[in-house]
């Protein structure tokens, strides 16, 4: 079987397939690093919104939120979607021919930082009908172009860190993007916090950290492919192939950010900003759970183009299994958690005034579970040429949570953004499963599932019993979360592992002991 990829690489006669465990082995090592450096990178990066919030209150907080998660929504685009082209095009030639290979990686990053600094220096032109009429907060018109100045950075380590990943070696992004942007930013933020920046303080840490993660990814570009390096770019792929296949993705992408992102604007635009500062804190614990995915999907990525190549649906199709299930597994507990406590997750970590927000967190939640349970529904069909179905979808669910936050905001502020994202959320990812399914013949779960499910059963009604007992909100949420972890791992290991999990636990302990 042949599968055409939008380029035209050197055949490689004579290479069999990879088979099956050699498969899993190989996403299990990679989820292992992508997954340490993931909760590692992530938590630090939670760590700084936690001080954020308690330090700056909810009123400030919630002017970084508008303008932390609209200019997200802008650095999407910036890219344009090379951070994708640069792994499927670039796949096809690693190891194949250096001179192409040298001349995607290099194009996809410059252009990126371009970009970047074009959407900047128009959005800081454009600032202040942004801050007055969007915002609703003109005061915030300095801060804001700040702002605006981590978008060249953010887009190209995004490329540059992607680029890493087409060796299967996963601890170079995550080293870049995840650790050192998130340390960068804590110790930056405290610096500048004690120095009496405060909400200053907090933009101009998390730019500056995006600069110093692009150094260094750029740095392990030159580092792993030197060989490539060495050689005389070669252009074998066309910008106008290069754009072609990245546009569809970045606007999709857009749009998925939009979906996740835009509903904290809305509230700014109708709700005060303290109002914005809770939701934000509630939404930054249910995204949490999406970095555990992302952390599979890292590594999933290049190896979905690979076996798509070589038209070996039967791998691939395993490959998906196992990662949507590890991906279900990885979070269940924290779901249930927040399930049972999430008024508790709340006053705990961010303050009592925070409380409003355990409503909107428990719907968020949902949303992002029915996310993670699709296990990598739109990267499977980027990463197999039907990019375009994923933005044809990604346009339908936009205008669908436009309507919703539109209809919804106004009457019940916080909660009705979140019934609008989880709804949409959900729905997205949802019936990408479903077109994964009808394009490619390819489902990610099995009755190897039931073990999870009843193990989850069974851990949701120890918590419920939890409850019972009325403990504080910080001896509840300890005992809850401890319970939650023990009951639910226990009783999959007592109903007995699959031999793919006991492998492919086995492979990422190993694997997380050697970094």
């Amino acid at each position: 079987m042949t599968v055409k990829t939008g380029a035209e690489p050197i055949e490689n006669e004579g290479q069999p397939a990879a088979d099956s465990a050699s498969s899993v082995n190989r996403l299990a090592i990679g989820a292992g690093v992508s997954l340490a450096g993931t909760v590692l990178g992530r938590g630090i990066d939670f760590a700084k919104q936690v001080a954020m919030a308690r330090l700056l209150g909810p009123d400030a907080f919630g002017l970084y939120a508008i303008g932390w998660n609209a200019l997200r929504i802008v650095e999407v685009l910036a890219p344009l979607g090379l951070h994708n082209g640069v792994v499927h095009f670039g796949a096809a030639y690693w190891r194949k021919d250096d001179g192409a290979f040298r001349s995607i990686l290099t194009r996809t990053i410059v252009f990126s930082f371009v970009i970047g600094w074009a959407i900047t220096f128009a959005l800081i032109l454009a600032a202040p009908w942004v801050t007055a009429e969007v915002f609703k907060e003109p005061e915030f018109l300095p801060l804001f172009r700040a702002f605006a100045l981590m978008l060249p950075f953010m887009g190209a380590l995004r490329v540059a860190a992607n680029a890493t990943r087409i060796s299967h070696d996963m601890k170079y992004s995550v080293a870049a993007e995840q650790i050192a942007q998130a340390v960068s930013n804590l110790i930056l933020f405290v610096v500048l916090y004690l120095l009496g920046w405060r909400l200053l303080g907090a933009i101009v840490s998390t730019v500056l950290s995006f600069a110093v993660a692009l150094i260094l990814a750029i740095y392990y570009v030159r580092r792993l492919f030197t060989r490539a390096f060495a050689q005389r770019p070669k252009r074998a792929v066309s910008n106008r192939e290069l754009f072609a296949y990245s546009l569809p993705t970045a606007m999709a992408g857009m749009f998925g950010v939009v979906i996740n992102r835009v509903d904290r604007l809305f509230l700014g635009y109708y709700w005060p900003s303290d109002e914005v500062g809770i939701y934000q804190a509630a939404a930054q614990i249910s995204v949490i759970l999406v970095l555990i995915l992302n952390a599979f999907n890292m590594i999933l990525m290049p190896m979905i183009a690979e076996q798509f190549r070589q038209g070996d649906m039967g791998h691939l199709e395993e490959l998906y299994r196992v990662n949507t299930k590890w991906g279900v597994y990885s979070v269940l507990p924290v779901v249930l958690v927040i399930a049972f406590a999430a008024e508790d997750v709340m006053t705990v970590l961010f303050g009592a005034e925070y409380a409003a927000g355990s409503f909107a967190l428990t719907v968020l939640t949902i949303g992002q579970f029915i996310n993670i349970a699709t296990g990598a529904a739109g990267t499977i069909l980027i990463m197999t040429g039907h990019q375009n179905s994923w933005f044809r979808l990604s346009v339908l669910i936009l205008v669908v949570n436009l309507a919703l936050n539109l209809s919804l905001i106004p009457r019940w502020g916080m909660n009705g953004a979140a019934v609008a994202t989880s709804t949409t959320v959900g729905g997205l990812f949802a019936v990408g499963l479903i077109i994964v399914h009808r394009l490619l013949r390819i489902w990610p779960y099995d009755r190897r599932y039931l073990k999870g499910l009843l193990a989850a059963a069974a851990t949701a009604v120890l918590l419920a019993v939890i409850r019972l007992f009325g403990l504080s909100p910080f001896w509840n949420l300890v005992f809850s979360t401890t319970l939650s972890f023990a009951a639910f791992y226990g009783l999959l290991v007592w109903f007995g592992l699959d031999e793919e999990d006991k492998s492919f636990i086995g492979l990422i302990r190993r694997r997380v002991r050697a970094q």
